[in-house]
């Protein structure tokens, strides 16, 4: 009888399990590879980044198992790397993130409120919440006019630049901050500016930009509080600056209204 060995798992390294009928112990191998896999996923959706060794520490899972599990789950698009040695939710995890959110969306009172928000202010609404370092636009309206903009459904941009991510990074945690700073290598300087902008952003419910992501486009952002006062996302208005300048004072009263409206547990 003739020895033979069986292939080992592409992700983690385990072997596969023995399909040849020799034994059933191979099952056992498989559940535990699916389980791994499982484990190091959930820790990113528990936390917004994590180095491989604190995946490694918060599963149990090998170090040596746990950088394979991610190199391969970084190449499929469900990590990917954020900073040095840390790594995040991947672009497939955010689309994951966007299907589930947009069914959920059905059963809250976003969508209609987006929709009044963009008949009254005859321009774009959109809804936005912060993913690891980038803002995902869950939500759109069109307004009566079509604006060449960034923010469509499904869209992701740097947690950086613009109204929105100044009204999400204003309201985020102190901690979850720093991290996006880290990530994006911000100067000592340019951290202090954002913060002292962010202040007077938590001061005035709301953040305004023009051009700071697409030319020519004037927007404002006010949050969206849970229950608890935590950040759900943010109401975006977003109109051609040319045309609308003597509008502007109105369309934040309207954004930051229908940011209170849908405040306090309603998503």
């Amino acid at each position: 009888m003739s020895a033979h060995s069986n292939p080992a798992d592409p992700v983690s390294g385990d072997t596969l399990p023995d399909t040849s009928g020799a034994g059933t112990a191979g099952s056992g191998n498989s559940g535990r590879t699916s389980d791994r896999l499982l484990g190091v996923l959930m820790v990113f959706a528990e936390a917004e980044r994590a180095t491989a060794a604190q995946v490694a520490e918060a599963t149990g899972i090998p170090l040596s198992t746990v950088y394979r599990m991610l190199d391969r789950l970084a190449a499929a698009g469900f990590v990917q790397h954020i900073g040095t040695g840390a790594y995040g939710a991947g672009p497939v995890a955010v689309r994951f993130a966007e299907q589930y959110r947009s069914s959920a969306l059905e059963r809250t009172a976003i969508g209609p409120r987006l929709a009044r928000l963009s008949r009254e202010s005859g321009e774009l609404a959109a809804f936005m919440v912060p993913v690891g370092t980038e803002a995902l636009c869950v939500d759109a309206v069109e307004g009566a006019r079509v604006l060449r903009c960034c923010y469509t459904r499904g869209a992701v941009r740097p947690l950086l630049r613009g109204a929105t991510a100044e009204a999400l990074l204003a309201h985020l945690p102190e901690d979850r901050r720093e991290q996006v700073y880290s990530a994006y290598r911000l100067s000592p300087g340019r951290v202090r500016s954002l913060e002292s902008a962010h202040a007077l952003v938590r001061e005035r419910g709301v953040a305004v930009s023009e051009s700071a992501l697409d030319e020519g486009v004037w927007g404002a952002s006010a949050p969206v509080l849970d229950s608890s006062g935590g950040l759900s996302g943010v109401v975006t208005v977003m109109a051609p600056a040319a045309l609308t300048e003597r509008r502007r004072p109105y369309y934040v009263r309207l954004v930051k209204e229908a940011a209170r409206d849908l405040s306090g547990g309603t998503i």
